[in-house]
């Protein structure tokens, strides 16, 4: 007789295609995830609560289910809604398109037990009252359990307040599949089933991890202490702002998702967690989609994720949406492919290498000893293809060194080739542990050759479920089903990969040899340039380091000399000799004060260091009064013994030489020592490179996967890259020694040539400046004249009493400035001609002092004029020379506004013939004197331009006059600045 049996089910099974199946957390919550996704959600979002037991939840916006269908679907293992034809109503749809399910298995909410055992699940439809779900998956986890004894606590409620008072009795039913104390066989075999299985837990010692039986831990469960309202704050359907969604919280979590809310993590394999979170769920969706360009299976799936940790009120994003790289941030990259295979496996696309796009279509064909499957169950379909990399060596990039160090930071975190559905991410691929395209192991063989680097590279192939069927996920979710479509992308990618390399990209590619070279010398200027410019930062950090530090030992240091000068009791050749003996101690603290060249634009240091200049000319003046008043004592000492005199005033200035020589010898030995242990251990690391890097090839070798031809090429190339590496590391360093050796001061060469570089960068763009200057006025220049002709008109138009007004003076006074003005900047041929007057010192101080009167009084400052400037006059336009009395005068105000102490005076003089401003300010610095008269030469630390000087020479030159600055100012009225003005043909009074 014939029997028909059907299988029993154990509840272990449950437990082997959800927890065990799925291969670790990130790719369960993807799996869940996935789910949202299929139920139409717009965004998903996982919360990790911190707490006495952390709880993570996670939330959608999806349409939800009602009772009968989380009973039919949701707690149907392997249900007929993932494999048959999409039969989403519209109205589930929440507005979006049709989305293929991405789902085949029926089996993927079941990930859910690898995040915590203890899940409580919160769903619901529009128009539909809430449902609940409570689920220990530690029940599933026993082997004696029959799948059909265990039974799930469901509920109904209308209101969202109904639920957490209800989760004591719901979690008391769901403990009648550990406890159950009715007289029914179900019970029978739940209470024996429970029996065995904490029976064999104690016999197989699993005591030493666990404290309770499996039974206890389960009952011991305090279900009142695990959910609590805070947990549904992140849930749109709880805050009223959507009306459908799902909500799942699981408590107990595990190991991964707990160290998420440790803000510094020190263990290994916390940190080892916290990486692999991060790499397997950032870009869930397609992050290479062109929103600009039709793809054949890219899709854009509308969907936004996130994972978020609430150790506090403010949350953590761990990864999400908007935190993720996109294609916008490495298209820019000096290599890519960008194209698509078609049905037949041809690649067609663009290429870019070495910065530079190929002129002609990239067309890559399959391997001849492929066959592509054409046949319904084998066929393989169209894919989309973006890679992006660089250079992995510095010196051979065409990207700046500031790019070229943010897209390496940008690899060790979004790197890698990934595989893409309907735009959601299919795993492994991409993680630093997958190798399906066989990326680093043609790599290991001869990485230049075959160039692509896993770590190094941003790519994705993109699929979809309609153009690509027969590419399907293993049941665990560990990657595609070993089928004969994967099988032939595999060699269509990894072919794709060789061919472009070698073709493009690699060793042996036409590109790399034609194009590096180049690259190299230019990378090379370009690390001269960044040395130059770190060498400038350099310099001017010590400068305001030493800048600072000086400014605040100088008043003590000029305090001790102020009291050394007032001593006039140097009577006797003891008191002279202790005297002197003080000042060469001052006078080498002093020394020690020296700041050398200051850089260009002071900027905000441009106050302090005028302050520490003034303060320096003190201290020197004092220094020389002292050796005045030495020198004096010394002439009047009568000495028996002279030469012992000078032997002493020997021994004293060799002693302080000695003293400063010690200083730097001790400096220079120290830094010689550190340098000659930084070169050996460069010496030792650089003889290891060739051995450590050939030693692979050797074992390919031995192993015959490589020939001594092929061997001996890469040996060759690998010499020739590391001879060229060691040559531009020891030879210029080399050449810096021998220069040493030669007393070629080499930061002083570096020093000019940056400031050359600067000069004439600068100069540059006052050129550029210039050019846009006089474009404008070349512009405007017709209308400009058109103007100067009907205001000229109109004002001499005008009746004569009118015209005797002084108010219409001046206007006419300012008309003329104007015009002498725009006639300077342009070749414009402006109507009219300049009244010429005999201009006085008179009105020359007059118009000056009620300029500045006001602003005068305001500053403290004595604006005045000798009586020989104001009887001396010349004969010109009043509108050329008063604005440069203005200027000069104006930049006096400037200079001696700026000091703390002593009398503020500007002062208009003649001296010799000729007229002289002069002020009691600071006065130009020596080094600054040659640049006074060039134009946009300006030491000013605000609101100088660098104009009215060159202005000043330039109106004075049209006359015929001349303008210098007077450096010696013993002859001058006051010790400022002195700029005397040889006016032609000028007649001066003395009285």
């Amino acid at each position: 007789m014939v029997e028909s049996l059907a299988f029993q089910t154990k509840a272990r099974t449950v437990d082997h295609l959800g927890r065990e199946q799925i291969a670790d957390c990130p790719t369960a919550i993807s799996e869940l995830w996935k789910n949202a996704y299929d139920a139409y959600a717009n965004a998903v979002e996982l919360s990790i609560f911190e707490g006495h037991e952390p709880v993570a939840v996670m939330v959608d916006d999806g349409h939800g289910m009602n009772k009968s269908e989380f009973v039919s679907r949701w707690l149907v293992v392997g249900t007929e809604s993932k494999v048959s034809s999409d039969r989403t109503q519209i109205s589930d749809m929440n507005g979006l398109r049709p989305r293929p399910k991405q789902g085949q298995k029926g089996i993927g909410r079941l990930s859910s037990a690898n995040l915590g055992p203890l899940l409580l699940l919160v769903s619901k439809r529009a128009n539909s009252p809430f449902i609940a779900a409570l689920i220990d998956w530690r029940v599933f986890e026993n082997p004696f359990l029959n799948l059909s004894d265990i039974e799930i606590p469901l509920i109904e409620f209308e209101q969202k307040d109904d639920l957490l008072p209800q989760l004591p009795l719901m979690f008391k039913k769901l403990l009648e599949n550990v406890e159950n104390a009715d007289q029914s066989a179900r019970s029978a075999r739940i209470t024996q089933a429970w029996k065995d299985y904490d029976q064999m837990w104690f016999e197989q010692r699993i005591a030493a991890k666990h404290a309770l039986p499996p039974s206890r831990r389960i009952t011991t469960t305090i279900i009142e202490t695990v959910f609590e309202d805070r947990h549904f704050s992140r849930w749109p359907v709880w805050t009223d702002q959507s009306a459908h969604g799902t909500v799942m919280l699981i408590s107990q979590i595990n190991f991964d998702l707990r160290v998420l809310l440790q803000s510094a993590v020190a263990d290994a394999a916390a940190k080892g967690a916290q990486q692999r979170f991060f790499e397997t769920l950032s870009s869930f969706v397609d992050p290479f989609l062109d929103p600009t360009r039709p793809d054949i299976s890219a899709v854009d799936p509308q969907f936004t994720y996130s994972v978020k940790t609430w150790a506090s009120e403010i949350p953590h994003t761990v990864v999400g949406t908007g935190k993720e790289f996109n294609r916008s941030m490495v298209e820019a990259m000096e290599h890519v492919i960008d194209g698509f295979i078609n049905i037949h496996g041809i690649f067609k696309g663009r290429v870019k290498a070495f910065g530079q796009w190929a002129e002609e279509e990239c067309v890559i064909t399959p391997p001849d000893d492929l066959i592509i499957p054409e046949g319904f169950d084998t066929l393989l379909g169209p894919v989309d293809m973006f890679i992006a990399s660089m250079e992995f060596q510095s010196a051979n990039t065409t990207h700046s060194q500031q790019e070229y160090q943010r897209y390496k930071e940008l690899a060790s975190k979004y790197a890698g080739f990934m595989v893409f559905r309907d735009g959601l991410r299919v795993l492994p691929y991409g993680r630093e542990d997958n190798d399906f395209f066989e990326i680093e192991m043609r790599r290991s063989k001869n990485a230049g050759r075959e160039f692509w680097n896993q770590r190094q590279m941003f790519g994705r192939i993109a699929i979809s479920r309609s153009n690509n069927p027969n590419l399907k996920d293993k049941a665990g979710r560990e990657g595609l089903l070993d089928n004969r479509a994967a099988k032939t992308l595999k060699v269509l990618i990894s072919n794709i990969l060789m061919q472009s390399a070698r073709q493009y990209f690699g060793s042996a590619s036409e590109y790399r040899t034609e194009l590096l070279p180049q690259i190299r010398k230019d990378n090379s200027k370009e690390r001269a340039t960044a040395a130059r410019n770190a060498l400038r930062k350099k310099l001017r950090r010590q400068f305001q380091e030493n800048l600072k530090s000086y400014r605040a030992k100088m008043p003590g240091l000029i305090s001790q000399l102020e009291r050394l000068n007032k001593e006039t009791d140097l009577v006797g050749e003891e008191k002279i000799e202790r005297t002197s003996q003080m000042l060469t101690e001052l006078k080498e603290q002093r020394a020690n004060l020296r700041l050398g060249e200051a850089p260009d634009n002071l900027g905000p240091l441009e106050d302090s260091y005028n302050d520490f200049r003034f303060q320096l000319q003190r201290s020197q003046a004092l220094v020389s009064s002292i050796e005045e008043k030495i020198q004096s004592a010394l002439d009047e000492v009568i000495t028996g013994n002279p030469a012992a005199a000078a032997d002493r005033q020997i021994s004293r200035a060799a002693s302080q030489l000695h003293r400063r020589i010690r200083g730097w010898k001790t400096r220079i030995e120290e830094l010689q020592r550190k340098e000659f242990e930084r070169t050996r251990e460069l010496f030792d690391q650089r003889n290891k490179i060739f051995h450590a890097e050939m030693k692979p090839f050797v074992s390919q070798v031995v192993s015959q996967e490589i020939g001594l031809g092929e061997f001996s090429k890469v040996l060759e190339h690998l010499r020739e890259r590391l001879d060229e590496e060691n040559e531009s590391l020891f030879v210029p360093y080399i050449g810096a020694l021998e220069s040493l050796s030669e007393s070629i001061d080499l930061e002083s060469l570096a020093t000019f040539g940056m400031e050359e570089v600067s000069e004439l960068r600068t100069e540059l763009e006052r050129l550029n400046s210039l050019a846009q200057l006089g474009i404008t006025v070349e512009i405007i220049g017709h209308d400009l004249q058109d103007y100067d002709d009907i205001i000229g008109s109109a004002l001499r138009s005008l009746p004569a009493e009118i015209r005797a007004l002084k108010a219409l003076k001046d206007i006419e006074f300012g008309f003329d400035g104007l015009t002498d003005q725009l006639r300077f900047l342009s070749p414009l041929k402006l109507s009219g001609t300049r009244r010429q007057d005999w201009v006085t010192g008179q009105l020359i101080w007059e118009y000056v002092s009620r300029f500045f009167g006001p602003a005068m009084t305001r500053a403290g400052i004595v604006f005045d004029a000798t009586e020989s400037f104001k009887a001396f006059r010349v004969f010109d336009q009043p509108s050329r020379l008063f604005p440069v009395f203005i200027n000069l005068v104006n930049n006096s105000r400037y200079w001696v506004g700026l000091q703390q102490t002593g009398d503020k005076k500007i002062l208009l003089d003649t001296v010799d013939g000729k007229v002289v401003v002069s002020d009691s300010g600071p006065g130009v610095a020596p080094e600054d004197r040659e640049s006074l008269f060039t134009l946009f030469f300006s030491k000013k630390s605000r609101g100088g331009r660098g104009v009215g000087l060159y202005l000043c020479r330039a109106n004075l030159a049209a006359g015929g006059h001349t303008i210098s600055y007077e450096a010696n100012p013993s002859r001058m009225p006051l010790k400022g600045a002195n700029f005397v003005i040889n006016f032609r043909g000028a007649e001066y009074y003395y009285g």
